[in-house]
């Protein structure tokens, strides 16, 4: 996910890492094979969904926008 305005790039994870990564939707262990990671944060892909038409935005590309403090998917930061 990219986030204009913001850092696209998570932070290093070693290899074998045994440090679970906490989701910043649900607050659970993210021991998917899959996370995302914007605004800072990592999330479960089934968490990270617009704030207006709760769109599971993993699914529907590869990026997403934020407007104040928003998660939005790019239809709904358009509008």
């Amino acid at each position: 996910m990219v986030n204009p305005g913001g850092s696209s790039q998570p932070p290093p994870v070693g290899a074998g890492s045994l440090s679970w990564k906490r989701c910043a939707g649900c607050g659970g262990k993210i021991a998917d094979r899959f996370l995302l990671y914007t605004m800072d944060s990592y999330w479960h892909s089934r968490c990270l969904k617009c704030s207006c038409c709760q769109a599971q935005l993993g699914e529907i590309g590869t990026s997403c926008y934020t407007k104040s403090g928003m998660i939005l998917c790019r239809n709904d930061y358009i509008r």
